[in-house]
């Protein structure tokens, strides 16, 4: 008898144990919050930059960067948890990867030529403003195979009288504007300005305005401590100024 009575009351003993395990609930992770990420400072924006276009084992600081690295970077920048919301507009604004420019001054015979042009102030947007013009891309190839054939090019953007033949090349066919800036992004440098104005913009937007404190319920007679506590300015939680971009070599 004593033996039944025991073995009922083992029985009830698990029975409730196995109630217990299935009524708790199972204890919250942080991991959503960790795949989130940090919102990355403009240093590692530079970085990321610099590590894909380094991908290139001919690039060198200077070199035109071309649609297709501009994706890449856009898409390394996502993956370090910054998705550039005019990402689509900054690529409009390189040379495609076809584009004659972009393919003559890549080829081997050119090295020399954009190191040179590289330098100029714009040096780039003369080339461009040049080849659009009747023969431009011919006089182009011409200046690449010359021995110092950049010395055109440093004429125009350098000197007063540089800027007066632009002027006079004003008239021309395909010379409007030619000593203005054609709005392109040609090199690494002015990609990060480019995106500094992104980042610029993306840092406003993750400003955090902490609520109102809700107002109490009850009519209380009780003087605070601190007057006017209910007038005082909500607090302004700002993230940590960006970074100032690393020098690029050679600088």
């Amino acid at each position: 008898m004593k033996s039944l009575r025991w073995l009922f009351a083992v029985s009830a003993l698990l029975c409730a144990c196995s109630c217990f395990a299935a009524d708790k609930k199972p204890t919250k992770t942080t991991g959503d919050k960790t795949a989130a990420g940090a919102f990355p400072s403009f240093n590692d924006v530079t970085k990321a930059v610099q590590q894909v276009l380094a991908l290139d084992p001919d690039y060198q600081p200077g070199d035109l960067v071309t649609a297709s690295k501009v994706e890449r970077i856009l898409a390394k920048l996502e993956q370090n948890h910054w998705k550039v919301a005019d990402g689509r507009q900054i690529v409009k604004q390189v040379l495609p990867d076809s584009d004659w420019m972009a393919v003559r001054l890549s080829a081997p015979d050119a090295r020399e030529f954009v190191n040179d042009v590289a330098r100029l102030p714009g040096g780039y947007d003369r080339v461009d403003r040049l080849r659009h013009m009747p023969n431009g891309e011919f006089q182009i190839s011409d200046f690449i195979e010359t021995p110092e054939g950049s010395k055109m090019i440093e004429y125009m953007t350098t000197t007063q009288e540089g800027k007066n033949l632009g002027n006079f090349l004003t008239a021309d066919p395909g010379g409007q504007n030619f000593n203005k800036k054609t709005g392109r992004i040609y090199t690494e440098r002015e990609l990060l300005n480019r995106l500094k104005l992104s980042y610029d913009a993306a840092a406003v937007g993750r400003v955090k305005i902490d609520p109102e404190p809700p107002k109490p319920t009850g009519r209380s007679k009780t003087k605070s401590k601190f007057p006017n506590k209910s007038k005082r300015p909500r607090e302004i939680l700002i993230e940590p100024a960006a970074e100032e971009p690393v020098q690029l070599p050679g600088e």
